[in-house]
């Protein structure tokens, strides 16, 4: 079975003893020809019943226990909860590879759909299945022995039973078939759900700042959690009918095929095909097979839902990897270059259009422009969040796909706006951008972060749990840790995206001091919409739509009309701008 070949594929280091325990589930059921072997014995010797003959009935099933005793103690012992390690590893695996995923990959696959594989998928597979081995190689294998057994007795029912199982079988492939669909349905409208639900609840706090909204307008909001609660009903449901039809139709099969065998042996033995001994052993043993198919009927379920899992998980985490270069390390020079390089998020709708661009190494150079311009979508490229469509990138005058991942971001720190604390302590994660620092590194850096005072106010200081995305700090006090981070790991290259966008003026020329000491050195790159912040630049940068439009020095970009001279004179009218107190 697919389902069977793909979950090997997946084990791993595992497949060995999961292929191991496979062959003794298949194996375990070689003891029904054992008790076909007893019936037989028990219908020929049942007029002349001795001693030694129930002696040697009773040895022969007590061998059938046995037989299945043991065999069963072993697939147990090899594959029982190896489901678990085996997505263990997967999960590990996974995440290794999601790290090294462009992040286009994370807005394709939505992140409720990432964590729906990672959560209820994956789980439903670590409980299930081990149960489907069973259930589907039980089934095969019970087939395969006693079709051996009524074929040695007689071909004519052998034949008949073989069409039997071939009946009931493809019941269930009908059902797997048609019910692939649903899945696929269901699985669309959990993750609907989940995108409903997360996006309501992070709604709660506007609902409430609004508490005049009409009944009709928050209905309207909450809409989307019913329609999507609906759909996944209305999934649900008609997967139960198709299953209800199609298992009732495969218990109907079983019970015919027992009764068809029934009367193909009587009909033999009237004849004078087949004796008594052998007609009663023939009935025997269509009940045997056919009643021993019929826990398929409760695990038919597995059979449909598993390999629809298992398909799902594959789908949603095929995630793309970038492709790696053969250079281990960066030079010292590190000046970059854009060379037409053109780039969108979407293919049809170019963010960076043939853009072309110098940065010497060890300068400091910001870049501004219009919201939407392009201006971080520079700085994710230079990071190889994703890769040019046209053009290339060069760092020290090779491109930089040339370089290993690893090697081009050992040489750039990023602090970014949005700034992402892990639920850790502060300590650990400043030490997060270089894991064998002291805690006398930790405190240096975080001082000429200016966030070293804060930190001893709280009080566990630098073991303070800074909460999930760092909830228990405020945005600037996130954004100086951020900073401290970037300082502890000293990159040549520094990418700046709003540093200081969060601090208040009172720390803002603290912090920019840091940062100078920082880049000494260095070439730094930073996106701003401070005044402060892009007079001290080597040469600034000015995108619009996507093109390099201006290029040159606070002075000589000043007194040149054009967006830079909008610019700044937008910075000065607001910086100017003053509350007045109006009478009545």
């Amino acid at each position: 079975m697919d389902f069977i070949k793909r979950s090997l594929k997946m084990a791993g280091r595992h497949k060995q003893r999961l292929q191991a325990g496979m062959f003794f589930i298949f194996i375990q059921n070689a003891a029904m020809l054992i008790n076909f072997f007893a019936i037989y014995l028990g219908f020929t010797w049942m007029r002349d019943l001795t001693a030694s003959r129930l002696w040697t009935l009773f040895g022969v099933l007590a061998a059938s226990l046995l037989f299945n005793f043991l065999s069963g103690w072993l697939q147990n012992a090899l594959i029982a909860g190896v489901s678990f390690t085996i997505y263990k590893d997967y999960r590990l695996n996974i995440g290794e590879r999601l790290k090294r995923a462009p992040m286009g990959y994370f807005s394709e696959q939505s992140l409720s759909r990432i964590l729906a594989a990672f959560t209820n998928v994956m789980k439903s597979l670590e409980n299930y299945t081990q149960m489907s081995f069973n259930f589907s190689l039980s089934g095969i294998s019970l087939c395969f022995f006693l079709l051996i057994g009524l074929f040695s007795m007689s071909p004519k029912i052998g034949m008949l039973a073989l069409f039997c199982i071939g009946l009931a079988w493809l019941c269930v492939f009908q059902l797997v078939r048609v019910a692939k669909k649903d899945i696929t349905v269901e699985h669309e409208a959990v993750a609907h759900v989940t995108d409903a639900l997360v996006d309501g609840i992070r709604g709660i706090p506007v609902l409430r700042s609004f508490p005049a909204l009409e009944r009709a307008t928050v209905r309207k909001v909450h809409a989307r959690l019913r329609d999507s609660s609906e759909e996944l009903i209305q999934a649900q449901t008609h997967f139960e009918k198709v299953f209800v039809l199609y298992s009732r139709l495969f218990n109907t099969v079983l019970n015919l095929s027992s009764l068809a065998v029934t009367l193909l042996a009587c009909y033999l033995f009237t004849k004078g095909e087949v004796g008594l001994v052998r007609a009663l052993t023939l009935t025997a043993a269509g009940f045997m097979l056919f009643g021993g198919l019929r826990q398929l009927e409760n695990s038919a379920i597995l059979l449909v839902k598993n390999p629809a899992h298992l398909a799902y998980l594959e789908s949603v985490l095929d995630i793309p990897e970038i492709e790696e270069g053969s250079l281990g390390e960066v030079p010292s020079d590190h000046s970059l270059a854009f060379e037409h390089v053109t780039f969108g998020y979407d293919h049809d709708r170019p963010v960076i259009r043939d853009l072309s661009l110098h940065i010497p190494g060890g300068s400091r150079t910001a870049i501004v422009g219009p919201s939407g311009s392009g201006k971080t979508t520079i700085i994710n490229l230079i990071a190889r969040f994703y890769d040019p469509r046209e053009g290339s990138i060069r760092l020290a005058g090779k491109d930089i796909r040339s370089y290993e991942t690893a090697a081009l971001l050992r040489s750039l720190s990023l602090v970014f706006q949005d700034v992402y604390l892990f639920s850790d302590t502060i300590e650990n994660n400043i030490r997060f951008a270089r894991p064998d620092a002291t805690r006398e590194e930790v405190i240096a850096a975080s001082k000429r972060a200016r966030c070293h005072d804060f930190i001893q106010e709280l009080p566990q200081g630098y073991e303070t749990l800074v909460g999930e995305g760092g909830s228990n700090l405020s945005g600037g006090e996130r954004q100086r840790i951020s900073i401290a981070r970037a300082l502890l790991k000293d990159a040549p290259i520094i990418l700046l995206d709003e540093a200081t966008s969060s601090v208040d003026p009172e720390n803002e020329h603290e912090i920019l001091s840091a940062i100078d000491e920082l880049c000494e050195g260095h070439t730094v790159i930073s996106i701003a919409h401070r005044l402060s912040t892009v007079r001290q630049a080597d040469q600034i940068l000015v995108i619009d739509a996507g093109r390099l439009v201006q290029r040159g020095t606070h002075d000589e970009l000043v007194g040149t009309p054009g967006i830079y001279a909008g610019f700044i004179q937008a910075r000065e009218k607001a910086a100017s701008w003053s509350l007045t107190e109006h009478g009545n």
